[in-house]
């Protein structure tokens, strides 16, 4: 049993082994390899001198002061208005549909009763017709 226990033991010290060989034998582009990949992916980003730039820019008055947040405002307007608007529409449509619909289930019931009617109607005429003829009808 100790044998067995040993080995496997021994077998996954083998594997970490061989797995951190793996991984510090591994080339990173960042090595200087010259991997153009690398060189396109993480090159040198110029956000601060970008910000800083339109900073000096603002400061020198090259920049409106104030167009940013006036057109913000008209569009987040024209956002809040069409939702507000199809809020509106959807509530008229609505109630458009109430209508008709409250105006068909009128017209199928209406439909119904007389039918029913027609039905009570026909049936009395054929037991008034066949007690005519001397038939007797259980009811």
């Amino acid at each position: 049993m100790r044998g067995k226990s040993q080995n496997k033991r021994s077998l996954w010290v083998v594997i970490a082994l061989l797995m951190l060989q793996l991984a510090s034998g591994q080339d990173y582009a960042g090595s200087g390899s010259g991997d153009p990949y690398y060189e396109q992916e993480y090159q040198q980003d110029n956000l601060y001198h970008d910000y800083a730039a339109r900073q000096q820019e603002k400061a020198a008055g090259g920049a409106v002061a104030g167009a940013g947040p006036v057109w913000q405002w008209a569009a987040g307007g024209g956002v809040a208005g069409w939702f507000l608007g199809s809020a509106w529409h959807c509530r008229r449509q609505k109630k458009k549909l109430e209508t008709k619909f409250k105006a068909d289930q009128k017209a199928l019931y209406q439909q119904y009763y007389e039918d029913v009617y027609s039905l009570q109607v026909q049936n009395a005429e054929l037991i008034q017709a066949l007690e005519q003829m001397g038939v007797k009808i259980k009811q």
